[in-house]
């Protein structure tokens, strides 16, 4: 493939300064260039055409600058990039997620153009070129080109997030990770009942044998008995002991169970926190996952990453969008199994119940609503919720596919800007309707609103289908942000915006400054009260009250970051859908210049008593679809059918442009019959394959070419048996022998408006049939 330089529309790069064409072209694995009728072959260094070329290996080598905060360029050692034998000098600067660029010497080209300036700030992405020698930076990542030797302070990548992945743009949704929380039942039970204390005092127990000793003294005074004294007194001493000795066991052993009932339960408290530690956890990373922030969104955007579009229709989260962060309830089934203790308090049990209050619910949890139950209306300062708004349009954008959910966009004139980044958003493009969905004059609100409600119009009578009613789902679901609800109300659309239109695919959210000002059909409200709170009200008509903290922009951030990273995506859901949206006829045939096209060559090679198939369009990519109105195989009649505005004309044009191209006059020729005024027609006036047009406007004229026709045929028969064939393929193959002298082509009726024509030239229609009988 060449490619053309110079400063023309031609060009396929536009150098202003050259005026002289210069083409550049592959030879294998050379690079060839054709400039002021002199060719050869580019060598780096090389001056051409008024300036310096330079061949960039294709090789890149990808390097982390890890925590460093600057690094530098120039041709000595020590510098984190050397350039042997340069005159740049570069020092870079981290700042935030972008680095600041210093010049310090030499010249330097930024993104193709001069820096003029002796300092900047990078973007994401930005190129920059030292002679041979091309460097691309990233905030974690540098990508380089090239004659340089980096640092061993930074380390090699074997690949980089930023780069294409193959395919791209083409883009296929990878298999989706789902993590669901648990909703296991978790019990915390109570500690086993508390050990009996010991009832009996120590008074109660050396009572006794100290009565028995004292009472045996008495008598011994009183009347000597000698040992018997002795002997009572020693039993009366044992049994004192014993009892003693019982009481400080059983206080011991009523301390022990004590500390094992603690301990025990202290130990059965612990694995307890350790489990629920867990299956919080579990249920925090996954929702964060499933509804990350804006930051996270513009990695998974900026890497390509295989969530792109993980959301179908048929998920259970379709349409879910995150708030912002609060508290919300575990998603496991957490009980405590509380005892009865006839009003005793149990400090082990205060403790069992204190881990079930802790672990009831999980705070910085995204807190979640969605689109798919019906109208939503925001309140608040409108600054605020429409940043709100645009932080839900980046969210499911980047979830979902734009044939799944597409956007519009009602807003007052005056906040037109505020939205102008969506503008490169591929859901924002209507395709039913081939418009951009944003409302926001009467020109537009015409444009995009009279076709909306015709598409609601449809799908409620194919919804109120008895066969229909429970299995439609309509797609694409379009998603309605009304920010200035004047703008509608005089609209017929407002039948299906005072209801609820979820079941037609089609949700609807409405800002307002108060509460009183929103629609009686509203199902959630979100209030944003401050730039720090918000608070979830009602949700599908129950009250939730719930309070988040709001997600905002980052400090500098460009809206277009994420949605220009979607916008070149091509999404094919499956082989059917890999047909392309829209193919240029230029595209078809892969060129981008007439010239590109070969047609003369294409003419001679070409042999229509062969075939006569040309290409007509693409099924998949590079699959191209032919059609061939040889009567061996696809013809030699055809029909174009379709609804109004299908594009059967445009499948016409470009089967007539695709047959000039291909085939010579004198192999094919056309006559036109243009039932739309001539429209048609018209187009191809200065082919050189077209031997007349017969439209509407034309009158007794139609009947007078189709005489033309008749007598076409008869010569056509007077040639054939003066040269002994019977067929206008055996006459082709003589002509190209160069058997016989006069060229007779295959002549094409070709006829726009067919139904019209049945029904105004009914007699003429008749004729014709039998012409195509017999011309066949």
């Amino acid at each position: 493939k060449k490619i053309l330089f110079q400063g023309t529309e031609k060009a396929q790069v536009f150098v202003s300064s050259l005026d002289t064409p210069l083409t550049i072209w592959l030879d294998e694995a050379q690079v060839c260039y054709d400039y002021d009728g002199v060719e050869g072959k580019l060598v780096s260094g090389m001056s051409l055409a008024g300036g310096v070329v330079y061949l960039l290996p294709s090789e890149q080598v990808i390097l982390d600058p890890l925590d460093k905060q600057e690094l530098t360029i120039g041709q000595h050692a020590g510098n984190s990039f050397v350039l042997a034998g340069s005159s740049c000098h570069v020092l870079l600067k981290r700042s935030d997620q972008s680095w600041m660029l210093y010049r310090l010497a030499g010249s330097i080209y930024i993104n193709n153009l001069l820096m003029e300036k002796g300092e900047m700030e990078l973007a994401l992405g930005d190129e920059l070129a030292f002679e041979d020698t091309f460097f691309k930076f990233y905030a974690d990542e540098v990508l380089v080109a090239g004659p340089v030797e980096a640092s061993d302070e930074l380390a090699r990548k074997s690949a980089s997030r930023y780069a294409f992945y193959e395919d791209y743009p083409d883009y296929h949704r990878s298999p989706r990770i789902i993590y669901r929380s648990s909703e296991d039942r978790v019990a915390i039970n109570a500690p086993s009942n508390a050990p009996s204390k010991p009832s009996d005092s120590l008074l109660k127990l050396i009572l006794p044998p100290l009565m028995m000793v004292g009472i045996t003294l008495v008598i011994m005074i009183f009347q000597p008995r000698g040992l018997y004294v002795l002997a009572t007194i020693a039993m009366s001493i044992v049994t004192l002991g014993m009892s003693i000795a019982g009481y400080i066991k059983g206080r011991k052993d009523y301390q022990k169970e004590l500390r094992d009932r603690e301990g025990l339960y202290h130990d059965y408290l612990a694995d307890k926190a350790k489990e629920l530690a867990g299956l919080t956890k579990s249920q925090k990373d996954g929702q964060l996952y499933h509804y990350p922030a804006i930051e996270t969104l513009v990695d998974l955007a900026d890497s390509y990453h295989h969530r792109i579009y993980e959301k179908t229709p048929l998920h259970f989260d379709f349409l879910y969008y995150r708030l912002g962060l609060g508290e919300v309830p575990v998603s496991y089934d957490l009980s405590y199994a509380q005892t009865e203790r006839s009003g005793k308090r149990d400090p082990l049990e205060l403790e069992g119940f204190q881990l079930y209050e802790q672990n009831k619910t999980i705070s910085d949890m995204p807190i979640v609503a969605n689109l798919s139950h019906g109208p939503v209306g925001y309140i608040g300062p409108r600054a605020l919720v429409i940043e709100q708004l645009q932080l839900m349009v980046n969210q499911i954008a980047l979830f979902h596919s734009y044939h799944d959910v597409q956007f519009i966009t009602i807003m007052p004139e005056e906040e037109k800007e505020q939205w102008d980044w969506m503008r490169f958003l591929p859901h924002a493009t209507l395709q039913d309707m081939n418009v951009r969905g944003f409302v926001y004059n009467q020109r537009t609100h015409d444009q995009v609103l009279n076709s909306l409600n015709q598409i609601l119009k449809l799908r409620r009578a194919q919804k109120e289908d008895k066969s229909n009613r429970e299995s439609t789902l309509f797609s694409p679901h379009y998603v309605v942000l009304v920010t200035d609800e004047k703008l509608i109300l005089d609209h017929v659309i407002m039948e299906f915006f005072t209801e609820d239109p979820t079941d037609l695919g089609c949700s609807l959210v409405f800002v307002q400054d108060v509460l009183s000002s929103l629609s009686e059909n509203i199902k959630t409200i979100i209030n944003i009260k401050d730039r720090n709170t918000g608070q979830l009200v009602m949700e599908e008509g129950q009250l939730r009250e719930i309070d988040f903290a709001l997600d905002h922009f980052p400090v500098g951030y460009d809206k277009e970051t994420l949605v220009r990273r979607l916008a070149p995506l091509n999404h094919l859901q499956n082989l059917k859908s890999s047909i392309p949206e829209t193919v240029t006829f230029m595209e078809m045939y892969g060129a981008e210049t007439f010239e590109d096209l070969g047609v003369v060559s294409r003419w001679e090679k070409h042999a229509p008593y062969k075939s006569l198939a040309v290409p007509l369009g693409l099924r998949g990519k590079e699959d191209i679809v032919y059609l061939n109105l040889h009567e061996k195989a696809h013809g030699p009649h055809g029909l174009v059918a379709g609804t109004t505005g299908s594009g059967k004309s445009e499948v016409i044009q470009s089967y007539i442009l695709s047959l000039a191209i291909n085939f010579h006059p004198h192999d094919v020729a056309f006559l036109l019959i243009d039932y739309k005024g001539g429209g048609m027609a018209n187009l191809f006036k200065d082919l050189p394959h077209l031997l007349g047009t017969i439209t509407n406007l034309d009158g007794a004229q139609s009947m007078r070419a189709l005489v033309s026709i008749n007598a076409e045929l008869k010569r056509r028969q007077r040639l054939f048996a003066t040269h002994d064939v019977n067929h206008i393929n055996q006459y082709q193959k003589k002509y190209k022998l160069g058997e016989v002298s006069e060229p007779l082509p295959h002549l094409f009726l070709i006829s726009d408006e067919f139904a019209e024509l049945k029904t105004n030239q009914p007699d003429f229609m008749k004729e014709l049939v039998s012409t195509a009988r017999i011309g066949r």
